[in-house]
Order: structure tokens, then C-alpha cells, then sequence
């Protein structure tokens, strides 16, 4: 017999977007994402029982009946995918065996009460329990960075669905901060490093990152050993959190982590450039290197003769969109007789690559 809730057990999660469109969706990208999704749906069982409150190793184990996630079918317009929680088992004798439907009520009602600025704690009363959740919210978020956008639906009445762009997840960092720190006015800081040293389980509970010369101890809560744990000695991460400054200025540490990641070298594709109002869709993906060196993010395509440079992740892909425009007004808009032959090329490349041509070309004299 079909179960009525049916609809109430079954997730879909919809990407979408322009960073998208060509080829599909990374598998790295979707591996993350439902990923994402289990450990929120985990977070929000473990919240509605008000159990395993520190989560640490393995804890997520004690909800797998009730709320362990199962993939019911993909759909390839934009990539769709879904799962649902678990019937109720035939052994449970209370019902327990239906975590994995409030867990999910809870997911929808906080995340439209955590992105619209509602009120999260008369939704859940226990700090740690809000951060937990906002923090898994959070992964689902794409980058800053990324030009595609996440959407969660459910088919229970009343649960609106929820979008995540690069714009929910700093919303939500936003949330974070205040949660984790409400009294502090210390300035939020983004380091970019080497990670050298991770501390769990002993105290206090930290992470060391290399920036340039110096070693930068930034500690962390309990609420932030998912993303911990996934971390590796050795690799480059971005750490935010509140800072703590030396007599000259620098970050001597950071008190309160409010995210940190790993941070990807793979190249970019861009399939749309924009700047100023001016679109730039383009006939295929156009692969722009990624480096990290000396305090600066680098974007560059020898392909066309494209950069962008700055401290920030962000600030250096808004300084490549205006470099493309640039290159663009410079290059595609103006006659071949003020080129040579090298400026000539680009010009053809970029002719070549966007579709829908900007002010249109001008022809050969």
C-alpha cells in the first residue's frame, strides 16, 4: 500500500543557473551537495530529539532509520534530483520512527525563518542547536564565486521552497556571527593559508593556518567539527572569524571561527561574463586558471589575454568580468587596422566565443 505521506518524505534538490547549463553539473559539485543535504537533514533529527547535543565522532549513526536519506530518481532538464526519509520501521514501538518527517518540517521552517530574518530561536531554543543548523544550511549553499544557485522542495503544504545562491550563504554567515559571538564588536577577518595544525577534541579545540611567514592560531566550537573534520594538513583554506589584532595591525589569531573551507585550484568555467549591465553569454565554456600566491588571487585565460587580480576571492572575479568587458570595448568593437597581428587574434577568439555580441562588431577595414 502506497504511503500518504509520501509526498512529505520525498526531497528534491535543483540546480540551476548558467554555471550549469554547459555539460551538466560537476559530480564533485552534486557529491557535496546531497552530502550537504544529509548532514542538515541529521542536524535537524538530532535537534527534534534534542539528543547527541555535543556530535561528536560518529553520532549521526543513531539516525539512520529514522532519517537516513535514499535516492528516488534524477531528472536531467536542470539537474533534479531526489530522495526521500525512511517509512517508519515495523520494530519501532513509539513514534520515534517518524524523526525523519519532523526533521524535515524542521529543515523548511528554519531555513525560511533563517534566510527571511524570522525568528530562529522560537523555532529552536538551544543556541549550539541553531548554529549546528545554520551551519549545514550553509552547505548547501554554492560559493560566492560560483554562477549557479540551489533549490529545496518538499511536497508537505506550507513548505515553501528554499533557493541558495552565494548570496543566502553569506546571509546565513551573517546569522552565524551572530550566534556565535552577539556581544563581540571585533571586525570579521578572511585568512587565505596553509592549514599546519588541527586540534580536536583537546583544549582549546583550534586551527593553525600559514599566512606568509606567521602561523595564525583561529579557534573553533563544537559546532564547527563537521567541517573540521573534512579538512587536510597541508592544503590551502579560507578562515573567517573574529579577529584579535597585534600592535601593528596584523591578525594575531582568530577567536571565533565562522567558516572555513578548503579552497579549490581547479580551473573556473565561465559561461557569462557581466559588468556593468552588459551581459556576455558565451558559445562554450571559456577556462580560466586559478592561482593563490603572495596575498593575491589570480584569474587568468592566456586564451584571450584575460585577468583578474585582488586580495579577495570575490574581488578578483569581479575584476575579471570587468577585464572581459573591457577586453570586449577594446578589442571586439574596434576596426582590424588599429591591430596587430597578435591584437587581431584575440579579437577573432572573442568574436568567436560570445553569442550574443555586446554593441556588435566591427568588421575588417
Amino acid at each position: 500500500m502506497a504511503d500518504p505521506q509520501n509526498k512529505s518524505r520525498k526531497l528534491s534538490l535543483t540546480f540551476s543557473g548558467a554555471g550549469v547549463e554547459f555539460g551538466g553539473v560537476p559530480l564533485v559539485v552534486v557529491a557535496a551537495k546531497l552530502q550537504a543535504l544529509q548532514s542538515l537533514v541529521f542536524h535537524a533529527a538530532a535537534t527534534v530529539t534534542n539528543g547527541a547535543r555535543q556530535r561528536r565522532g560518529q553520532w549521526f549513526n543513531k539516525y539512520r532509520e529514522q532519517a537516513e536519506l535514499t535516492f528516488v530518481d534524477a531528472h536531467h532538464s536542470n539537474l533534479i534530483i531526489e530522495a526521500e526519509v525512511p517509512l517508519p520501521s515495523t520494530l519501532a514501538d513509539s513514534p520515534a520512527g517518524e524523526v525523519g518527517l519532523a526533521a524535515v518540517d524542521l529543515v523548511f521552517r528554519f531555513a525560511s525563518a533563517a534566510i527571511h530574518d524570522g525568528d530562529i530561536p522560537s523555532l529552536v531554543a538551544d543556541r549550539q542547536d541553531r548554529i549546528f543548523l545554520l551551519r549545514a544550511l550553509e552547505g548547501l549553499c554554492p560559493a560566492t564565486t560560483d554562477d549557479y544557485s540551489v533549490e529545496l522542495q518538499n511536497g508537505r503544504a506550507g513548505h515553501a521552497r528554499v533557493g541558495f545562491s552565494g548570496e543566502t550563504r553569506q546571509l546565513l554567515r551573517r546569522r552565524v556571527v551572530g550566534e556565535v559571538a552577539p556581544n563581540y564588536e571585533q571586525r570579521q577577518e578572511t585568512l587565505v593559508g596553509v592549514l599546519t595544525k588541527i586540534h580536536v577534541d583537546t583544549a582549546p579545540q583550534l586551527i593553525a593556518v600559514r599566512v606568509s611567514r606567521a602561523e595564525v592560531d583561529c579557534y573553533f566550537d563544537d559546532s564547527f567539527r563537521d567541517q573540521i573534520s573534512n579538512l587536510v594538513a597541508g592544503s590551502v583554506v579560507e578562515v573567517t572569524g573574529l579577529a584579535t589584532f597585534d600592535r601593528d595591525g596584523a591578525v594575531k589569531q582568530l577567536d571565533a571561527v565562522v567558516d572555513v573551507e578548503m579552497v579549490s585550484m581547479e580551473p573556473l568555467r565561465v559561461v557569462r561574463f557581466e559588468h556593468d549591465g552588459t551581459w556576455y553569454k558565451l558559445k562554450e565554456p571559456l577556462i580560466v586558471s586559478v592561482e593563490y600566491q603572495d596575498g593575491l588571487w589570480a584569474y587568468q585565460c592566456d586564451a584571450v589575454n584575460l585577468w583578474g587580480y585582488a586580495a579577495r576571492r570575490e574581488d578578483a572575479v569581479r575584476d575579471l568580468h570587468e577585464n572581459f568587458d573591457y577586453l570586449w570595448r577594446e578589442f571586439a568593437l574596434e576596426r582590424d587596422d588599429a591591430f596587430d597581428d597578435k591584437a587581431i587574434l584575440i579579437k577573432r577568439k572573442l568574436l568567436g566565443l560570445v553569442e550574443n555580441v555586446p554593441g556588435g562588431p566591427v568588421n575588417a577595414a
